[in-house]
């Protein structure tokens, strides 16, 4: 059971997770084709995915810690394996698009990503274990305190990128959307002639 001064922040989690949760779906209902359809770029895809792992990982670790007489330690290490195992299935469409100098630049960005899902979900796993083991050891709750706020920010870093927002520097050139162009506008339908107009030319 978790102790009632850790309720707060866990209350806190759960509701501001829920809320970027549903913005998440309105951001990808509005172009679904350039996001998580079958012919979305492979990077929307990952990024999408991470966001939503990521989210889903602070929602239920947070409502799960509000259950009363239970051990949290299980929920973290269930959500931890699943999000690892989500990251490193990435992996492998990410190996896949590794050619020449574009390919690795392309490819350390995405390591990037993966890389800090991948070390946040191990250490938010051995902390579910320490609590299993030690349920009534405050450390790992602090601890994995630390690393929700991490996987939080994952999630809504990965989600702002999802927009399409554009970054400099640094920072902009590890976005994994870096490469990705985005779709071209529709052109627009010319517009009608006025009737008036279309008679007056017939006459000339």
């Amino acid at each position: 059971m978790v102790p009632p001064e850790f309720g707060s922040f866990f209350v806190t989690c759960a509701q501001a997770t829920a809320a970027l949760i549903g913005l998440l779906f309105v951001a990808v209902s509005i172009a679904p084709d350039e996001t998580v359809m079958a012919g979305a770029p492979i990077e929307r895809k990952i990024v999408a995915a991470s966001a939503f792992t990521a989210l889903v990982n602070t929602l239920f670790i947070s409502v799960g810690a509000q259950i009363p007489r239970t051990n949290v330690g299980f929920t973290v290490c269930l959500m931890g394996s699943i999000g690892l195992l989500n990251t490193l299935y990435l992996l492998r469409p990410l190996l896949q698009q590794r050619q020449g100098w574009r390919g690795r630049a392309h490819f350390l960005r995405q390591l990037v990503l993966i890389g800090v899902g991948l070390g946040l979900y191990v250490a938010e796993c051995w902390q579910g274990v320490s609590l299993v083991r030690e349920p009534a050891n405050a450390g790992p709750l602090y601890t994995l305190d630390g690393l929700l706020m991490g996987i939080f920010a994952v999630g809504l870093v990965r989600s702002w990128q999802l927009l399409g927002v554009r970054r400099y520097g640094f920072l902009g050139w590890l976005n994994p959307l870096h490469d990705v162009q985005p779709s071209a506008p529709a052109p627009a339908e010319p517009a009608l002639r006025a009737p008036a107009e279309s008679g007056q030319d017939a006459r000339t």
